[in-house]
């Protein structure tokens, strides 16, 4: 889903502006399931759960997984959720975003499916911020934050230019 232009109410009571609000792929929880299920059959201790997994443990798991996920770009960040047993909460400035990575192993291949690498400036080399797996049109929203990095690096030019001339 991608809302444009539209303020959101959160808990806070502050309003926040949206430049885009992403859905993800409904093909996630598969992978998230193939995933996990791969790495129990790779350990020697996942053996033995592997069959209340394949029956219904693992993908209510990863029902909650892929409903805990939320990605929003706001005017000046990229702001994204995920987890539910650990909640992880991040938000990346716009102007610190150095490069935005399709990535599209076999697997999320063959599901149709791609991640996000959000990179970031940092201690004088990029560093890997986040990867969102599944982003619905992950082409479009990474285009549309590279535009909204864009403009908050034209905005801020303009204003640093207008202080410079006081």
């Amino acid at each position: 889903m991608l809302i444009v232009g539209e303020t959101s109410e959160k808990s806070s009571g502050f309003q926040i502006y949206l430049i885009a609000d992403r859905a993800f792929e409904p093909r996630l929880k598969k992978y998230f399931m193939l995933q996990s299920t791969f790495a129990m059959f790779a350990s020697v201790i996942g053996i033995p759960l592997l069959p209340f997994w394949l029956l219904g443990l693992g993908r209510a798991i990863h029902r909650r997984q892929y409903e805990a996920l939320e990605c929003v770009l706001t005017p000046r960040s990229l702001n994204f959720h995920k987890g539910f047993l650990i909640r992880i909460q991040k938000s990346v400035p716009l102007d610190k975003i150095t490069d935005l990575a399709l990535v599209e192993g076999p697997l999320l291949r063959h599901l149709g499916l791609c991640s996000l690498g959000i990179e970031t400036a940092g201690g004088g080399a990029a560093t890997s911020t986040a990867q969102l797996t599944g982003v619905v049109d992950a082409i479009a929203f990474r285009d549309a934050v590279l535009r909204q990095r864009e403009d908050v690096d034209r905005l801020d030019g303009m204003v640093e230019g207008v202080g410079e001339g006081l």
